[in-house]
């Protein structure tokens, strides 16, 4: 809206100007060609001159032609008598009451008007005033809170037990920065806070601001990059000033990529010399300002490959902290948080949602109760019950649920079998997450989903956890082929064998799970918040060639095992997809009670020990 107000403000005066000219000439153009006196005069001799009008001295005359003459009367002048003893007709007009108000209002107030707009934005270029001024390119865009300092507390951010730990040190030197000069220390000038969107990097910033009791000064990155070329920079002097006025305080940088790109040849989007005049600025300001201020830049990004060197060098941001996806632990302590202004019914166990939740961050998090609430709402309920929140992480992980798609009876019945053969083989391979229900209701891309219950996050996986997901991938396709033959084979398994592909390829040429070619890795991970993107290394075509042949008798040992496991248990899975069939969705419970009808001795529990999430508190 700014640049909206200022074209407003030229175009106001432009139009001033047009209208006061205008006026002006009006005034002063009578459309009347002056002419001597004599003249006059012997126009009224020769009959020439039809009628005169005389108004302050002046004398105004039509001709019968249809000219219009105009002279000035001399003071003492005979020139009237002498005009009506020739019977010219003469009209002599008075000066009406108010007539020097117009004649204000015509000559001098448009030259007021606009010497008052012109002194009243050059006070605003002057006194550098608020956003919505005139010409205030160069301030900061930043929202400070200083009376309503931020609400958040350590204790409202949760799943980051660690990081709060770190950032203690902060929270009490701008309490009390004397503690830490006395014996010459000093304080990080800058902390970068750096994770995947949605982690609470923002929220953590808040929440430093809200235990310190110090001003919270938040602007975004892409505050500072405008088409002018050095209003960046001016803004980011501007930020600082205000900073200092403000101190001790904190100054907090979201989405810092915007303007913290790395220069020169390194930079693959292109130079852009605005953008690298306020990055020069920031990183001067940065360098420059007194640490005895009480000021610490606090920046935010979920892409801290792309930030220039200089900026993550000491002396700038200090201190770079990794904020990763909360654990199973770490989610359930989000959960109670974000729980407690929800209605919760007695049959809601937060640990099984955080054990279900696997990869999700606080956003994520919140976002599930969010859509658990609406749902239950809908529905007419009191409190959130359990079913809503399964639902609504259905709904969150793999869309709404598509009632009205018509499915044959027939590939009702195969999609049976192809869950049937995942989840079955989720009970038979040891050491397997447990399986928590299976369902055929088409969901967003999936026509059925069978859903695993983790106890806890894994972070690393030996050969036989990964050779267990092959089969696990592979068992619909291998519960396919087993019921209905070769030519029975569905496109279904699609995503089943590019997952069950990807990970082969890893585990031969990124691990070196291979017998065949050993320890030995040709490829690599890049930019880990972009997807993880994989580049290849240079490699010979005979190592690329023993590569394919590994990954394909991974992936058919794989197959072959899933589909010996499935022929083993042909009937019971028979009796499984009825029910399936007549309940569409199956608990672990209802599929292991079917099996135990046939005896068969299932390797993994449905509901493992329970997992016990130990309470932490940060104390600052």
């Amino acid at each position: 809206m700014q640049w909206f107000k200022n074209i407003f403000v030229w175009l106001f005066i432009i139009g001033f100007m047009v209208l006061a000219f205008n006026m002006f000439e009006s005034g002063s153009k009578s459309g009347a060609v002056r002419t001597p006196i004599n003249t006059v005069l012997q126009l009224a001799d020769e009959g020439k001159l039809r009628e005169v009008k005389i108004r302050d001295n002046t004398l105004v005359g039509v001709t019968t032609d249809g000219q219009r003459i105009e002279t000035g009367i001399p003071p003492g002048s005979d020139l009237v008598d002498r005009l009506i003893e020739k019977g010219v007709n003469v009209e002599v007009q008075t000066q009406d009451h108010g007539g020097w108000w117009m004649t204000f209002l015509v000559s001098w107030l448009p030259i007021l008007v606009f010497i008052g707009i012109w002194i009243y934005m050059m006070r605003q270029v002057s006194s550098g005033g608020g956003n919505a001024r005139a010409f205030s390119f160069g301030k900061s865009r930043a929202k400070i809170y200083i009376d309503e300092k931020p609400k958040v507390k350590l204790e409202d951010v949760a799943g980051m037990d660690e990081v709060k730990e770190e950032v203690k040190e902060i929270i009490e030197y701008l309490r009390d920065p004397l503690r830490f000069q006395r014996l010459g220390g000093r304080p990080p000038k800058g902390v970068l806070l750096y994770g995947e969107p949605g982690v609470g990097k923002t929220l953590l910033a808040r929440a430093i601001a809200g235990e310190a009791h110090v001003p919270f000064i938040s602007v975004s990155g892409s505050d500072f990059v405008e088409m002018f070329v050095g209003v960046g920079a001016a803004r980011v002097r501007d930020l600082f000033e205000t900073a200092k006025r403000h101190a001790p305080c904190i100054i907090f940088i979201d989405e810092i990529d915007a303007v913290g790109r790395s220069r020169g040849v390194i930079n693959l989007g292109g130079g852009h010399d605005e953008r690298e005049q306020t990055l020069n600025q920031l990183l001067v300001e940065m360098d420059g300002f007194d640490t005895s201020d009480g000021i610490i830049v606090i920046a935010a990004t979920n892409r801290p490959d792309i930030l220039d060197p200089a900026l993550l060098r000491p002396g700038r941001f200090d201190r770079q902290i990794f904020i990763p996806r909360p654990d199973v632990r770490g989610r359930y302590e989000i959960l109670k948080v974000h729980a407690r202004n929800k209605k919760l019914a007695p049959d809601v166990d937060l640990e099984v949602v955080a054990r279900a939740t696997p990869g999700f961050t606080g956003a994520d998090l919140e976002n599930l109760l969010n859509e658990a609430a609406l749902l239950a709402a809908r529905k007419g309920k009191e409190y959130i019950q359990m079913e809503d929140i399964e639902e609504a992480i259905d709904r969150v992980t793999m869309g709404l649920e598509r009632k009205g798609m018509v499915i044959s009876s027939k590939e009702k019945e195969k999609i049976a079998y192809h869950e049937a053969g995942h989840a079955i083989m989720s009970l038979m391979v040891p050491g397997s997450d447990a399986l928590h229900k299976v369902s055929i209701i088409p969901r967003g891309m999936a026509l059925g989903v069978t859903q695993q219950l983790p106890i806890d996050d894994k972070h690393m996986y030996d050969r036989q956890d990964l050779m267990g997901r092959l089969m696990i991938l592979m068992g619909g396709r291998a519960a396919e082929e087993v019921f209905y033959g070769k030519e029975g084979i569905t496109t279904g398994a699609e995503n089943d064998l590019q997952r069950a592909t990807e990970l082969a390829y890893r585990m031969v040429s990124m691990w070196g799970m291979s017998d065949r070619l050993g320890p030995v890795a040709v490829r690599r991970v890049a930019n880990p918040f972009l997807g993880g993107m994989t580049t290849s290394i240079d490699i010979s075509e005979e190592l690329r060639k023993e590569i394919d042949e590994e990954v394909r008798r991974l992936l058919s040992e794989a197959y072959e095992e899933a589909k010996r496991i499935i022929e083993t248990h042909r009937e019971p899975l028979r009796a499984v997809v009825k029910k399936l069939l007549e309940k569409e969705t199956i608990t672990c419970e209802e599929f292991v009670e079917v099996l135990r009808l046939y005896d068969v001795e299932v390797k993994n529990q449905c509901k493992k020990e329970e997992h016990k999430t130990e309470e932490k508190t940060v104390e600052v």
